[in-house]
């Protein structure tokens, strides 16, 4: 277990390191984005849309062959073909992505018009399907990566593409004048290098092959996920298709940087711990003491959460004005905790929404997403013209708060795992405590201000140990863990010795 753990710890690590690669463009290019010498409000509101509406459009084209794969990948009968389940899965994903492109990019001025009631938009929209048809293609090799445990070419391809991308949009932006269409070109070319970068990767994993049945079966079994996929992009994105059609542009900007801001925590921490733990929750399905490591990786993921939400709800406002470069956008401190909160149930259900895949009841998953995302559009067309973007950010809150406790509920009937809801109940409470405490103290001159909200930060890990949080052999670990990596001459050893650590299954 501890090996196991000690491997999940490293993976996400590394992961989580590709993950801020990636996301790291948004915020080195925030101070660009809001210059009001490049781009206006109205511009930023503009580009949030078309940032959710590549997200759609992606969610569409994978048509969930990543889980897929993912499923096949490590099926008991099929672990001397994974060369060819990887082939199948990879061209199929190249018919759609084209299929898709060359049906709507001609339908282009029509979006343009649907979204933005004009056609201005159209040409950056057709940017926008070509990007997220080749993010498609990137999403199936990077399965492949997190299948093979390849979280060090995982990290430098990200690496590759955050340079490439960054290099590219800054050259549009500033040198070409081309405002938004540069954002979108760059992010075109950005994929393309990246696919052709892990070409070699793909043919190497790769072998001719197609079987009918398996066909059918990996589309029989992704079905119901690609609904799944769909409703819960629209349920992430549904806020601030809302705002463009209830509020104004201005609301729609406030709204997307203060997403931007908590999405970070998303990326970075969530999805970072799925690519290492994903296949590893499949692995253990069979092993001895299974549950108990699902419920601790619930468990230890939602704290590592907490502690990170705290951290930017608290210096939201500090961060905000160092990021932007107009002050119109510092209206967005005030959601950003509640957005950072609903990110907390973002990863609760992430983890354990498991017991339905493995109990491979995927159409229930699908039927809870459908739900949730009708229940956040009405709880947005009830919010937003009462509370503007604080509505949409309670919508947002209440919705994930939903989709969890309906996947918890219909996942442990499937498949029981003893989590430990009493601790994470514990941690959610004081955890919002400490994050909304912020707005009270941002009034207060910076000195004072910064020293408060270390000590909120600090104080939240011996807050729980007030509260019994800790069981003795974890409290043992952490001062392990202290003492060895606070000794700062042995950090090479250290550091070295995360290479031997080796999977205990």
């Amino acid at each position: 277990m501890l090996k196991t753990i000690k491997t999940s710890f490293r993976d996400t690590v590394i992961y989580g390191l590709g993950n801020v690669a990636v996301k790291l463009v948004g915020f080195l290019l925030i101070p660009v984005f809001t210059n009001q010498k490049f781009f206006s409000v109205d511009d930023f509101g503009i580009m949030g849309i078309l940032d959710i509406s590549a997200l759609v459009l992606t969610a569409c084209m994978a048509s969930a062959l990543p889980q897929s794969l993912t499923r096949w990948f490590w099926d008991k009968d099929y672990k001397d073909n994974q060369k060819g389940i990887f082939f199948m899965t990879f061209t199929t994903q190249l018919v759609v992505s084209l299929a898709f492109c060359l049906l709507l990019i001609p339908l282009s001025d029509k979006f343009s018009i649907l979204i933005f009631s004009k056609t201005d938009w159209s040409r950056v929209i057709k940017f926008v399907i070509l990007a997220s048809g080749i993010q498609a293609i990137n999403n199936i090799i990077n399965t492949l990566m997190r299948l093979q445990s390849k979280s060090l070419l995982y990290t430098i391809t990200n690496l590759f593409k955050l340079t490439s991308v960054l290099v590219l949009t800054l050259f549009f932006i500033i040198s070409k004048k081309m405002g938004l269409e540069g954002i979108y070109l760059a992010q075109v070319i950005g994929n393309s290098l990246v696919v052709i970068f892990l070409l070699g990767y793909t043919l190497k994993n790769s072998r001719v092959f197609f079987d009918k049945v398996i066909f059918k079966s990996m589309n029989a079994y992704g079905f119901p996920l690609f609904l799944g996929n769909i409703s819960a992009v629209l349920l992430n994105v549904i806020d601030r298709y809302s705002l463009n059609s209830l509020a104004l542009l201005k609301s729609v900007a406030l709204y997307t940087l203060a997403f931007k801001i908590t999405s970070v925590l998303k990326l970075v921490i969530v999805d970072s711990m799925k690519l290492a733990l994903g296949p590893m929750m499949f692995k253990r399905l069979d092993t001895p003491n299974n549950k108990r490591f699902y419920s601790k990786v619930l468990l230890y993921s939602s704290f590592i959460m907490m502690f990170a939400i705290i951290g930017i709800s608290l210096f939201s406002f500090e961060l905000t004005k160092v990021m932007t470069k107009s002050k119109e956008f510092w209206g967005a401190v005030v959601i950003i905790p509640i957005l950072a909160m609903s990110v907390f149930f973002v990863n609760l259900k992430d983890f354990s929404v498991y017991g339905l895949h493995f109990a491979k009841k995927t159409r229930i998953i699908g039927t809870i997403v459908v739900l949730s995302t009708i229940l956040s559009l009405v709880f947005n067309f009830i919010f937003i013209p009462i509370w503007g973007i604080t509505g949409a950010a309670i919508a947002t809150l209440l919705s994930q708060f939903i989709f969890w406790i309906a996947s918890y509920y219909f996942s442990q009937k499937a498949f029981f795992i003893p989590y430990e809801i009493r601790k994470i109940a514990i941690m959610f409470f004081f955890g919002a405590a400490l994050s909304f405490s912020s707005l009270l103290i941002n009034g207060m001159d910076l000195i004072p201000r910064m020293f408060i909200k270390a000590a909120c930060l600090i104080s939240f890990p011996f807050i729980l140990y007030l509260f019994n949080f800790y069981e003795p052999v974890e409290l043992q670990a952490i001062k392990g863990f202290i003492n060895k990596w606070s000794k700062i001459r042995n950090l090479k050893s250290n550091l070295g010795s995360l290479k031997g650590i080796t999977d205990d299954l």
